[in-house]
């Protein structure tokens, strides 16, 4: 396992910065509850800033749950997403939740708030971000529906179902929470219920907002274009050709030293495809994708057999040209 490349991908999708933004919103919950958070809101009532600052002060154990959670309820919501949107959605995500959640809480203050004392606690920034995951699994939906990968092959076809049920899995959790476990839509101005329903409703809508800004990037219009993702899918699938299954090869972008779309790169494991790709359409570069992707494949197949990889060998031309007639692939590039 090259764990250099997922560091490198986890941090390319923001997620690292999502975490890091939640982890830092517990240690301020923390340490305000060991100053002690009676003293410190005394001190914020006092203060001009105090109603900006107060849903960052401890209220129970369940928000720090509930920050902690949220980080892992957008994990798969994230890497749902195409990659060229992952880490606009991750600050996205950060943003709107701390975002709205302090609104919220300062929408409360001026117009509920009847004991002229701040509420307090982070539950409104994790219920914002509750609702921005619900929305979001509610277009992940929308994306499956119109980005149909099925048809490309086994293991686009098992992603695809895997990822509908967990969108459909975070959509029905978050309304059984926010209708049973805790009812946020019942008459009441008591500062935990109202400023969830708010952070919920108003997180929400800035989903919708964000995908419709997005439509076309985050595949909305039904277009399934070619990235990290779909490559490395559409190997798996395409294994299904040969007789015994390939090792796992990384397929990425990246400059080739050939004038071919794509060539393998033995020594990192890896098939580097031309950047000439990226966020194409499938439906029109999908045939020229998988004729590279084939050759190079073939070449992992003779390598897997012990062949040297010398096209001037002809050993190797004679067994290349079998391979490459029994999986379809192209004797040219």
């Amino acid at each position: 396992m090259d764990v250099g490349r997922y560091l490198r991908e986890l941090s390319s999708s923001g997620l690292a910065w999502v975490a890091l933004a939640y982890v830092m919103l517990i240690l301020v919950n923390v340490v305000t509850l060991a100053a002690g958070t009676q003293r410190v809101l005394a001190e914020l009532n006092s203060s001009p800033v105090g109603a900006l600052l107060s849903p960052f002060v401890f209220d129970s154990w369940g928000t720090i749950g509930g920050l902690a959670g949220v980080v892992l309820l957008f994990s798969p919501v994230l890497f749902g997403t195409p990659v060229s949107q992952r880490r606009s959605l991750s600050l996205f995500f950060v943003a709107s939740g701390i975002g709205i959640g302090v609104s919220s809480a300062l929408l409360w203050d001026a117009y509920y708030d009847t004991t002229g004392f701040f509420g307090s606690g982070s539950s409104s920034i994790a219920i914002t971000a509750q609702g921005v995951i619900f929305a979001l699994s509610g277009i992940g939906l929308l994306r499956l529906a119109r980005q149909d990968t099925r048809r490309l092959g086994a293991l686009s076809s098992h992603w695809w179902y895997s990822f509908a049920i967990i969108y459909i899995t975070l959509i029905l959790t978050s309304l059984w929470f926010i209708l049973s476990l805790e009812p946020i839509f019942i008459p009441t101005i008591l500062y935990n219920w109202r400023v969830h329903e708010f952070g919920f409703l108003f997180g929400s809508a800035a989903a919708l907002v964000f995908a419709g800004a997005k439509w076309s990037g985050l595949g909305l219009d039904g277009v399934v274009r070619i990235d990290e993702s779909l490559l490395n899918y559409h190997y798996d699938d395409l294994c299904s050709r040969f007789p015994e299954r390939l090792p796992k090869y990384h397929v990425t972008f990246g400059e080739l030293a050939s004038q071919g779309p794509a060539e393998l790169q033995p020594e990192r494991a890896e098939i580097v495809v031309s950047e000439r790709f990226r966020d194409k359409d499938f439906g029109v570069e999908g045939p020229e994708l998988e004729k590279a992707l084939l050759r190079a494949m073939v070449q992992v197949e003779l390598q897997v057999e012990g062949l040297t990889l010398n096209q001037d060998s002809p050993e190797y031309r004679e067994r290349f040209g079998e391979v490459a007639k029994k999986v379809g692939a192209s004797l040219e590039p």
